[in-house]
């Protein structure tokens, strides 16, 4: 009997949503938390991210130097171990925006898009676009059942 080879996979994925969210959820979590922790404790990556939020007309400087990267510190962390992964996800997305607002269209000029096809393209090739999107599926979708989030969530229905 030959065996029959289910060719849906190529068009309908491998019906790994939990996997997927995971994967997702975790590898954000690990960015941000590590982003956030050298934004925080590396003199050259904190004098970094300053003299960005000075260059980009932020106000308040001397607080947000620290909020920032603690806010991404904290979020990561709980993405990582799914913990308020929504809310988390919400206030990273909050940070990605402001960054692609105020610094990372900036960058877009510079590159010299031929058209607004182009200067789409370049939107979507920051970092900042892809993670907000991938934030955004945090958001929209939820953390994935290997989460601290799914967890609480099936103890407290029971």
């Amino acid at each position: 009997m030959a065996a029959t080879m289910d060719l849906s996979v190529i068009t309908q994925g491998a019906h790994a949503t939990g996997a997927a969210l995971t994967l997702n959820r975790m590898a954000l979590g690990v960015f941000f938390a590590i982003s956030g922790y050298h934004k925080l404790f590396n003199p050259t990556r904190h004098a970094g991210l300053t003299r960005t939020l000075v260059d980009d007309g932020v106000h308040v400087v001397p607080v947000m130097q620290w909020l920032l990267p603690g806010a991404e510190l904290t979020g990561g962390c709980a993405l990582v171990i799914g913990f308020l992964s929504v809310l988390a996800a919400f206030g990273l997305f909050v940070i990605c925006v402001g960054a692609l607002a105020l610094d990372a269209v900036k960058r877009i000029g510079d590159w010299r898009p031929v058209d607004r096809a182009d200067w789409l393209g370049d939107l979507l090739y920051l970092p900042e676009s892809l993670y907000g999107i991938g934030l955004a599926v945090v958001m929209l979708a939820g953390p994935g059942p290997w989460s601290l989030d799914a967890t609480l969530a099936a103890r407290f229905a029971e």
